[in-house]
């Protein structure tokens, strides 16, 4: 099952880089008009701190607290690297770990939870300012 998880998991990191490289920049910052409404770029920001954040946890075995490391949310190439960066650290952090716990499994269902749960977002987001999403998108 583990191995399920992780596949999914690094197919939501591979779906949000398909999607901001096609995406136009101004959107990073467009809100839509509904209360609690996040932009674009400030999605990146929680999906890139919470892969970071998910990362030092697995390694740990235990949640560690979140930090992000993406400094500019409304910066697509950086978005973009960070995207990448953070997927590479936290698969770096799955194969380093030999000692595989409850709690360990259950970080990583958290994490596909967390990814998904920004996909869904991020998705109906695009399209409600009417633009399209890549057909590699899985939920759209």
């Amino acid at each position: 099952m583990r191995m399920t998880v992780l596949n999914n998991i690094y197919l939501r990191f591979s779906s949000f880089i398909d999607v901001m490289e096609t995406l136009d920049p101004q959107i990073l910052t467009k809100q839509l008009d509904v209360s609690k409404s996040k932009s674009v770029g400030e999605h990146m920001w929680c999906l890139v701190g919470a892969r970071e954040s998910y990362a030092r946890a697995i390694i740990v075995g235990h949640w560690d607290g979140f930090s992000c490391s993406l400094e500019n949310s409304k910066d697509l190439n950086q978005i973009i690297e960070k995207l990448k960066t953070s997927g590479q650290v936290f698969k770096d952090a799955v194969d380093s770990v030999s000692d595989w716990t409850e709690e360990r499994d259950n970080l990583l269902v958290h994490l596909l939870e967390h990814e998904s749960m920004h996909e869904g977002q991020l998705i109906r987001h695009i399209f409600a300012l009417e633009k399209d999403v890549p057909k590699s998108v899985k939920w759209a």
